[in-house]
């Protein structure tokens, strides 16, 4: 077999034009050790097309490699979403789990709706087991805005344009549905009004506050801000999950100009900075709060305990005032996985994957038989409908779902 027809097959998988004919053949041929480096160079130019200044390393090959093998054309050609595969690999063929965003954009872009899977050592067969039922919808960009006069607005359904005044600070929503409160020029800055965005289970938003900070809500959450910053500090509370790219804003104190902090408050929690990149999640029953620091310099205060941490890593704060926090290293990738549209599971445990689902489909959650100890690996849109994600979570053969209205039961298997 020439590396020629290999290259045809490979370009017509990742152009979706592969007849089912074609895939089996694609298949067989990935199965030859010989063809590895081929392989290889192949999917690096296939790559390049996709992300020309994102190189593939050779890992992702295999991240790739895994996916072909696990594929079967969808139901019917209106159905773009890949379907659930009994999935068979030899242990001379073992490949690796998916934990950088390369491999994520890879996913989203041939093959969205498609999962890889953490082998075993040895040949396995995977069958995922799921009832089928009506889907739960994915969530999407909801919210609803509380002024301060107590009146609210339904964002997802507002028109576009100027949305109301606060005072002097205009509050519209952009042509891209986020939300913007630009305070006119000299606004008064004694104002104290507050406001209040709210997604619920199922939603998500983006919301420019008035200093340019740019904060992007995860679903069931909240952020109370002022509709125009005043004095030596800028205040916001939070309840839920957000990220934060804090504008960075000088201030004259006793004619010494310097950077105006910025604090969000969590419960028994806050995080102080200057201007930076961190995600907070916060939510009342996760029974911990982690602060994660991409960019910049935080610090992090949980009653008399105070802590600064560096780009890459976590505090982790439990929800409980007065025990003390812990610094770790963080996954960056799992942390930013719901802001860049992704479900991403990293030996993700179930308690923590079904919790995700619960805010983000509107869903309760049930367990039969207890919980078990299966842990997740793997990559996929959060804009794929629930049976998807639960099919890819059943692949373990530890648990099984059912959907019924909104109620997803988790059933326990015993091995």
């Amino acid at each position: 077999m020439s590396t020629s027809r290999l290259k045809y097959l490979l370009q017509q998988w990742f152009d979706r034009t592969a007849t089912p004919e074609e895939i089996a053949e694609l298949q067989d041929l990935l199965q030859q050790p010989a063809l590895d480096e081929p392989l290889r160079v192949m999917l690096e130019d296939l790559w390049q097309q996709f992300t020309p200044d994102a190189k593939l390393a050779p890992e992702k090959a295999d991240q790739v490699f895994t996916q072909i093998l696990a594929q079967e054309r969808p139901v019917n050609e209106q159905d773009t979403r890949i379907q659930a595969p009994a999935l068979t690999v030899a242990a001379s063929r073992k490949r690796y789990k998916i934990i950088t965003w390369a491999a994520a954009a890879v996913l989203l872009l041939i093959a969205a709706g498609a999962w890889y899977y953490r082998l075993r050592p040895d040949t396995i067969t995977h069958t995922p087991q799921l009832a089928k039922q009506q889907p739960l919808i994915p969530g999407g960009n909801r919210a609803i805005l509380q002024l301060a006069n107590g009146n609210t607005i339904v964002l997802d359904s507002a028109a576009n344009g100027v949305l109301a005044m606060e005072g002097s600070t205009q509050v519209k929503k952009a042509k891209d549905g986020s939300l913007i409160y630009e305070p006119a020029a000299g606004s008064d800055t004694s104002a104290k009004a507050l406001n209040i965005i709210t997604t619920p289970k199922g939603g998500q938003y983006q919301i420019t506050l008035p200093d340019g900070t740019k904060v992007w809500l995860n679903a069931a959450s909240s952020l109370t801000f002022p509709t125009v910053f005043s004095g030596a500090a800028r205040k916001v509370e939070l309840t839920g999950e957000a990220y934060f790219e804090v504008a960075k804003i000088n201030r004259a104190l006793n004619g010494v100009v310097s950077r105006m902090p910025f604090f969000v408050a969590t419960g028994h929690t806050e995080v102080s900075v200057l201007g930076t990149h961190f995600n907070v999640m916060a939510y009342p029953d996760a029974g911990v709060q982690e602060i994660t620091l991409l960019e910049g310099a935080v610090q992090v205060s949980h009653g008399k305990d105070i802590q600064r941490i560096q780009p890459g890593q976590q505090a982790a704060v439990p929800n409980q005032e007065g025990a003390a926090m812990l610094i770790k290293p963080a996954n960056i990738d799992a942390v930013m996985a719901w802001k860049q549209g992704l479900f991403l599971f990293d030996d993700t445990d179930i308690e923590n994957a079904m919790s995700q689902l619960r805010r983000w489909y509107d869903a309760r959650i049930v367990y039969e038989g207890g919980k078990p100890d299966a842990v997740f690996t793997g990559v996929l849109p959060r804009s794929s409908d629930v049976n998807t994600v639960l099919n890819m979570l059943a692949s373990t053969r530890k648990v099984s779902f059912t959907v019924k209205d909104n109620v997803i039961t988790v059933h326990h298997h015993h091995q």
